[in-house]
């Protein structure tokens, strides 16, 4: 199965909680590989097929796929 980067958005009333929510992210199948304590953020990867149980966590807020956006090389016409 495919891994997908992302990152996890962790609510408010569970910020003082964010090693907890890491330990259910990493259960979950995440390899949680910052954590953004100031943020109330984790980074990390899990297989495409597992992102749903982390949407399900007890705490997450948000959950966001990473995206790539590539620019045209310079001097190319749409510039």
């Amino acid at each position: 199965m495919a891994k997908i980067r992302l990152t996890l958005s962790v609510s408010d009333s569970h910020l003082k909680k964010l090693g907890t929510v890491a330990k259910a992210a990493a259960k979950a199948g995440m390899k949680v590989e910052q954590t953004h304590k100031a943020l109330g953020v984790l980074s990390g990867s899990i297989d495409a097929g597992k992102v749903e149980k982390l949407r399900s966590i007890d705490g997450v807020a948000h959950v966001e796929e990473e995206r790539t956006i590539q620019l045209p090389p310079p001097g190319s016409p749409v510039q």
